[in-house]
């Protein structure tokens, strides 16, 4: 623990991080006028966006994934796509 101004802090729970970015101007006025339309803070906005930016790339991974091993063909198919797949 420590003091710091006129708080006690224990740095045990601290449940966050900061960060520094940089943003282009015309990003930083999007997500200012977002925040201030939904009542919320820029930070919140940024951290409820980032996550769904993972969670979207996450599924889309997860797509892809289910296709692994559903193709059949010989082992060197990378080398020998267009014979296998065109019949050239």
């Amino acid at each position: 623990m420590y003091v710091h101004g006129h708080g006690v802090y224990d740095r045990s729970v601290a449940t966050h991080v900061r960060k520094n970015i940089t943003l282009p101007r015309s990003l930083d006025e999007r997500i200012r006028k977002t925040a201030r339309k939904r009542g919320t803070t820029q930070s919140g906005l940024i951290v409820h966006l980032v996550e769904k930016g993972l969670a979207a790339e996450a599924s889309q991974v997860d797509r892809l994934l289910a296709f692994a091993g559903v193709l059949h063909g010989p082992p060197d198919l990378s080398e020998t796509i267009d014979e296998t797949v065109y019949h050239r």
